[in-house]
């Protein structure tokens, strides 16, 4: 398992916004022209799957990213299906980037989960593996809270989201699990309550947490 460190995360979502308005440019032209639309897709695809050939989270992209027009070159040549005539090469290897960063994000979050679920004593209870956001709750601040049992692998997420007259907050609790190999989390189990304050919503997380 391979941690991405904070000045790889701060550096790569910096980069992400480079990456996004490259990956913007990259297929508005395209439009109009389905040819250049799909050549574009097609050889973005092939260098996202180069990036994920270079491992596991962020690191691998903040390193590549200096040599990202001789990557792109590179993939051209490894396959007479893919060329770069008339293509942007930045706009490519920005959209290719922003596409693998998101992969990467997942992974890094997954990472996450699973080391602090490892470093817990077996006794050690609950965990919060993820919280952002203003927990009393705001409605232009949504608040996401990620809790679990690492005896168990049972989860609870708990967030906010505005109303419909955006002048409060609908708190909501959804009960899951963490699958204790990957860190993914399935949400696939029948319970889901909406409250009114979180006050109410913490009450039900507490009764949750003790059943």
């Amino acid at each position: 398992m391979r941690e991405s460190a904070p000045d790889a995360r701060q550096a790569a979502g910096e980069l992400h916004r480079v990456w996004t308005a490259a990956a913007e440019r990259a297929f508005s032209g395209g439009v109009h022209q389905p040819d250049l639309y799909l050549r574009t897709t097609r050889l973005v695809g092939a260098v996202a799957q180069r990036l994920r050939e270079l491992g596991r989270g962020l690191e691998p992209l903040v390193e590549a990213w200096p040599g990202h027009r001789d990557l792109v070159r590179r993939v051209v040549e490894s396959s007479e299906l893919l060329t770069s005539d008339g293509l942007d090469i930045e706009a490519v290897a920005g959209a290719a980037f922003a596409m693998r960063y998101r992969e990467a994000l997942e992974e890094v979050t997954l990472d996450d989960r699973l080391a602090a679920l490892a470093k817990a004593a077996p006794d050690s209870g609950w965990l919060v593996l993820e919280e952002s956001g203003y927990r009393p709750g705001d409605p232009f601040v949504p608040y996401r809270r990620l809790e679990a049992d690492p005896a168990t692998g049972r989860a609870l997420l708990v967030t906010t989201r505005p109303d419909d007259s955006f002048t409060a907050c609908v708190h909501t609790v959804e009960e899951g699990r963490i699958d204790l190999e990957t860190g993914r989390l399935d949400s696939g189990e029948p319970g889901f309550r909406e409250f009114t304050s979180s006050e109410e919503r913490e009450a039900w997380v507490a009764r949750l947490k003790a059943s």
